[in-house]
């Protein structure tokens, strides 16, 4: 799969990238711009990710979760010194049991973009193209 990204207006800070044929606004946070900015979309990401995780494995497990709420919480107070801290804070909804929520709470822990943000080695290459 390829995310397309393309400046919206030449000189601007403001672009849209395109995944899965859906376009997604990329900004600048206030003052400069409008947001949101790429920080946002990696910790939405893992909000995202854990949501769907929950819910399919309660899905599949006939487990009583009604829907799945997720807060990310961001502390990049200490990004320059290589330390991004997100704290994904999981409301669930339903007659659930303390075991089904710790059960839960198990799966959350292993969505995929946690493992990818966590446990893999991410190689990134970057590549100068010239316009045809």
């Amino acid at each position: 799969m390829t995310i397309r990204v393309r400046q919206n207006a030449p000189g601007t800070l403001q672009f849209t990238a395109t995944a899965e044929g859906h376009e997604l606004p990329l900004d600048m946070p206030r003052p400069q711009g409008q947001g949101p900015d790429p920080h946002d979309y990696f910790d939405t990401s893992l909000g995202g990710c854990k949501a769907m995780t929950v819910m399919l494995y309660a899905q599949r497990k006939e487990i009583p979760l009604e829907s799945v709420d997720v807060d990310v919480v961001r502390d990049a107070g200490e990004e320059r010194k290589g330390i991004y801290r997100l704290t994904a804070k999981l409301t669930l909804h339903g007659p659930l049991s303390d075991a089904q929520i710790d059960e839960l709470f198990s799966v959350a822990e292993k969505c995929p973009v946690h493992k990818l943000m966590t446990a893999v080695d991410v190689q990134v290459s970057t590549l100068v193209v010239r316009p045809a």
